[in-house]
């Protein structure tokens, strides 16, 4: 059995969510297995500078992620709103992949770091200095983190990763559960961490 998330860095519903992805993570960790893909929300001609009317747009939404999910927005979020940063989701993505290949069991964590860096800390997701301090923190080799972060391989896997994405879901964030070739979505949105909880206890006891 296996939980199945797919998201997007720059999503700030998957942000919402995140805290739930920690609980969900710390619960069953140890028992499930936990695959996660980034949906390539902002790739490819879709990839864009932040402008204030985009801004306005965030800022709406964002008040609503907070208000459903209790999660915070940090003041250095805020700040970076005021910048015309580029929003292109391949950049976290890839980096998320190369965690993926070089610390698996540090994927989740670092899919949760990399949200909270733009979402609370204001960080910027473009530059390689954001990723370095997430894995200085999570205890992943810096050099090998680079080498694999800037490799042809891991460019070729990120895409892979949006093919596979696509396959279970355009709309992020959506949590599967895969038990014995059978998938079940179990969130599509947001949903409350006992939701969450109890429809994959449902699963878990469930006799095929």
């Amino acid at each position: 059995m296996k939980i199945i998330y797919i998201m997007d860095p720059l999503c700030g519903w998957c942000y919402g969510n995140s805290d739930n992805m920690v609980k969900l993570y710390n619960q069953y960790k140890n028992d499930l297995d936990f695959e996660i893909f980034s949906g390539g929300m902002w790739t490819g001609s879709n990839v864009r500078k932040q402008s204030p009317q985009m801004v306005s747009f965030f800022l709406k939404h964002d008040d609503a992620v907070a208000e459903r999910t209790g999660i915070t927005f940090g003041e250095g979020y805020f700040e970076l709103l005021k910048q015309e940063i580029v929003l292109d989701s391949e950049i976290p993505s890839r980096a998320m992949v190369s965690v993926k290949t070089i610390a698996p069991e540090q994927t989740v964590p670092f899919m949760i770091s990399v949200q909270k860096a733009r979402y609370y800390w204001g960080k910027d997701l473009n530059l390689d200095t954001t990723y370095l301090e997430i894995c200085d923190n999570l205890g992943i080799d810096p050099q090998q983190f680079l080498a694999a972060f800037h490799s042809e391989e891991i460019k070729q896997a990120t895409l892979q990763n949006f093919n596979e994405a696509a396959q279970y879901a355009q709309s992020f964030p959506t949590m599967l559960v895969e038990k014995d070739g059978k998938y079940t979505i179990i969130e599509q949105g947001y949903a409350p961490f006992s939701e969450l909880e109890n429809r994959i206890e449902l699963l878990k006891n469930k006799v095929v």
